[in-house]
């Protein structure tokens, strides 16, 4: 049973169970982790030049222009951490049952509490991502700012009056216009797609968008009246997100408030996930997320015993950081 407790087995584990529902996070920051060789972390901030080249003669030299707006960024890691302790008491009950029966027991118990603690952490990183998103992150109080991206006030307008999207003499189709256009201005990079995301009462109201439902009448219309949602729009791919978790105070709270909506602009270097060694005297080396190939894992976990309550704890920990490296290829709108 000592093998359950080994720290490669139980990394191997955590990394292995699936993530519960991480919406932003799968879609647009999945796959750009990698493990950086301190827990000093650096990424830049980008913002492209704007300027157009003349034409030179084949015998000039080349022009000299200004490089590429780039902030670099350094600050120390975020930890997320989560342990749950197994009293001796439930270990002896589960040995009662038999040699092999406890053991089958034990990894059940050890998975139950290692989803657990990894469920809690995937949710904070999925708060994180979207928050990055936003301009922000913020910490679990939703006042302190752990990084703040510098995103320009005119990508995070509030809509007043006729520009609300629940008034009649609204357009959101121009308007998503209008956002796009700001974007290709102020992202610095070539724009492959748009995804947007928005809470419910966004999408009540562009359903019930007059301006909205005629455009939509002959090639969208069944789709809307069948699935109750609108999934293209302007060539913006449209995704309501109502992901929720618990704020401090215990009031559900959504990642997207149910009044914004927020545009990406896909593009290159768009975003970033460095994410810092665990560092730990138990582990191979002294550090804890490396796999048996000597490759980063994003998730550490770990065992130890406990002599007075007697037990053992299992514990996982990661050190990511969610990282908008194009704050002008993102609008986070007040629309209703």
């Amino acid at each position: 049973m000592d093998d359950l407790f080994k720290i490669r087995v139980l990394t191997a584990a955590i990394n292995a169970m699936k993530a519960p529902s991480m919406k932003i996070y799968n879609r647009i920051f999945r796959g750009r982790e990698h493990m950086e060789p301190s827990d000093r972390l650096a990424f830049e901030v980008i913002s492209g030049s704007e300027r157009i080249l003349k034409n030179i003669s084949v015998y000039a030299p080349a022009e000299v222009t200004d490089k590429t707006g780039r902030k670099v960024v350094t600050l120390t890691a975020p930890r997320l951490a989560q342990k749950r302790f197994i009293h001796a008491a439930e270990l002896n009950a589960l040995r009662a049952y038999g040699k092999q029966f406890g053991l089958e027991q034990m990894k059940t118990r050890i998975a139950r509490e290692q989803k657990d603690a990894k469920g809690i952490m995937d949710r904070t990183l999925e708060f994180w991502a979207v928050n990055a998103l936003k301009g922000q992150i913020l910490d679990s109080d939703l006042e302190t700012i752990l990084v703040d991206y510098n995103m320009a006030a005119s990508h995070k307008p509030a809509l007043t009056g006729t520009g609300l999207w629940t008034n009649a003499a609204s357009d959101p189709v121009n308007r998503l216009r209008a956002f796009k256009k700001l974007i290709e201005d102020d992202s610095g990079g070539a724009i492959t797609g748009w995804v947007g995301y928005m809470g419910s009462e966004v999408m009540d109201a562009l359903l019930a968008h007059e301006k909205v439902r005629d455009l939509l009448k002959y090639g969208k219309g069944v789709q809307v009246a069948e699935n109750g949602k609108i999934t293209k729009l302007a060539e913006v791919e449209l995704d309501e997100y109502n992901g929720s978790f618990l704020d401090e105070g215990g009031t559900r709270r959504r990642f997207i408030d149910e009044k914004y909506f927020m545009l990406i602009g896909l593009c290159d270097d768009l975003v970033d996930v460095p994410y810092a060694p665990i560092v730990d005297d138990d582990a191979p080396g002294g550090v804890g997320n490396i796999d048996a190939n000597g490759s980063g894992a994003l998730y550490f976990s770990k065992s130890w015993s406990e002599k007075d309550p007697s037990g053992r704890w299992i514990k996982g920990e990661t050190r990511p950081l969610p990282v908008l490296q194009r704050p002008g290829a993102v609008i986070y709108a007040k629309v209703v």
